[in-house]
């Protein structure tokens, strides 16, 4: 956080974009790096959206319910960087735990929850095992093994809290020399922009694996080829 020079400071020094009817906060253009990160991350999402076009599953609830669920976190990817793109950052950050989430009940309810489990959930809109046991459970998955999930949980919830609940992690991003505005450094923005989209992709491939079309797990895995590891957002 920018510490403040003095008692008095003001409200967004840039303001608002005059081109936007409906207002983007700030006026600084991202870095190049950033810019060249959206272009990949939007590339991603494009590729799987075109790709979700036409894919067949089956239409009982352990089939359909986590794909809904996995087509609700790809959506948040796209919307996590198109807010940044439209640099809307802060609003970007909140959705990130939104997007693990649906994940992370997506797979719980496909691979790991009984019937009757499932069937609350749909009922009475309540999955009962705590957050950590979903991820504790998805990992005695082999598709799961590597543990990645719990290490974004370890290392990365109470940052996404804090973005979405309007914590210390929002707060301190919200303050530039003697004015409050947004304030993201490009770490963080690249941080979320690739976690986004990877987390996306790795939806689209759940989406596939429960269509049983190897051939889309295949090409989805390529595009995380060399691609950063999900890492947790900026603490």
């Amino acid at each position: 956080m920018t510490s403040a020079s003095g008692n008095i400071i003001s409200i967004c020094k840039n303001g608002f974009h005059a081109a936007d009817s409906w207002g983007t906060m700030g006026s600084k253009a991202h870095s190049e790096e950033v810019k060249t990160g959206l272009d990949r991350a939007c590339a991603q999402i494009t590729w799987i959206r075109e790709n979700l076009v036409g894919i067949e599953l089956k239409g009982d609830h352990r089939h359909r319910i986590p794909a809904q669920l996995f087509d609700l976190a790809i959506e948040h990817g796209s919307g996590i960087n198109n807010l940044i793109a439209a640099n809307i950052c802060s609003s970007a950050f909140a959705l990130v735990r939104s997007e693990f989430e649906c994940f992370v009940r997506g797979a719980w309810l496909h691979h790991c929850a009984s019937d009757a489990e499932i069937e609350t959930f749909i009922a009475k809109d309540r999955i009962d095992p705590p957050f950590g046991a979903l991820i504790d459970a998805i990992e005695q998955k082999p598709a799961f093994d590597s543990k990645f999930l719990s290490t974004v949980k370890d290392n990365a919830m109470k940052a996404m809290h804090g973005y979405t609940h309007g914590g210390i992690h929002q707060v301190s991003r919200r303050l530039d020399g003697d004015y409050i505005e947004p304030c993201f450094e490009d770490g963080a923005l690249l941080e979320v922009i690739q976690f986004s989209a990877t987390m996306a992709l790795i939806a689209f491939g759940q989406i596939a694996a429960l269509a049983d079309r190897e051939d889309l797990i295949v090409a989805a895995d390529g595009l995380m080829t060399g691609a950063p590891s999900p890492d947790a957002p900026a603490a």
